[in-house]
């Protein structure tokens, strides 16, 4: 069925296509993690911590500038691709073909055990806990805790400082940005920010082990590098 559905598509695109299909679901499942094991619940509306979060959020409020929004809205679709910030302009989808592909994959699975943490979670949004909170950019209809954005930028921080091991420490320094963003534009507590760095370790452990990932984590490096030289 699915070879027939590309027929009509030029050979290479079909087998492009194909592969990326087949690729998917590679690295990591949700079924892999204990998330209760990895990662504490978080505090409830009614404790001391969760007032202070509440707290913590309104002072961030306060003080997020039109940048901080411009920064916060330029973040929320997240893509692999933020990196060039510490990279390059060379570090693109259009150069990086390989390299897109196989980070796309890499984040949706993230994504993916992200999502089966907060099933088990369910805690609300803050701007749900409390109606103060107004936060910069479309309100997210998904559980809050563990941050998705927090645990996806990690992981792929990680992932490219197998790359760019030179570059580690700014590559995690951005991802952490992305992270805190997501508190300071009032989409998710602190603790969830926390959480996500903290399953996103767990997550990358995990796919760093898979030879699958390593095999296609060596054909990204190959074309980065030899991107990054030719410009």
């Amino acid at each position: 069925m699915a070879r027939q559905a590309f027929r009509w598509i030029p050979g290479i695109l079909a087998m492009t296509m194909l592969t990326a299909v087949a690729r998917a679901a590679a690295f990591v499942q949700p079924a892999d993690f204990d998330f209760k094991t990895i990662l504490t619940p978080p505090p409830t509306p009614d404790s001391d911590e969760g007032r202070q979060e509440i707290d913590e959020l309104l002072k961030l409020q306060g003080q997020r500038t039109p940048q901080d929004v411009k920064r916060i809205t330029s973040e929320s679709k997240m893509t692999p691709f933020l990196f060039s910030e510490v990279l390059g302009s060379w570090f693109n989808p259009d150069d990086l073909p390989t390299t897109a592909v196989f980070l796309a994959n890499v984040m949706k699975e993230s994504g993916a055990v992200c999502s089966a943490a907060k099933d088990v979670f369910r805690r609300d949004r803050p701007f749900k806990v409390d109606p103060r909170i107004k936060p910069a950019v479309e309100k997210e209809k998904t559980f809050s805790y563990p941050s998705s954005h927090s645990l996806r930028s990690m992981v792929l921080a990680l992932t490219l400082a197998e790359i760019f091991p030179d570059q580690k420490d700014a590559l995690i320094a951005r991802a952490k940005l992305v992270g805190d963003d997501r508190a300071l534009a009032g989409q998710h507590f602190p603790s969830d920010v926390a959480a996500g760095r903290i399953l996103a370790r767990a997550i990358f452990q995990k796919m760093i082990q898979n030879p699958d990932f390593q095999s296609q984590l060596e054909k990204a490096k190959d074309e980065c590098l030899a991107t990054e030289k030719a410009k």
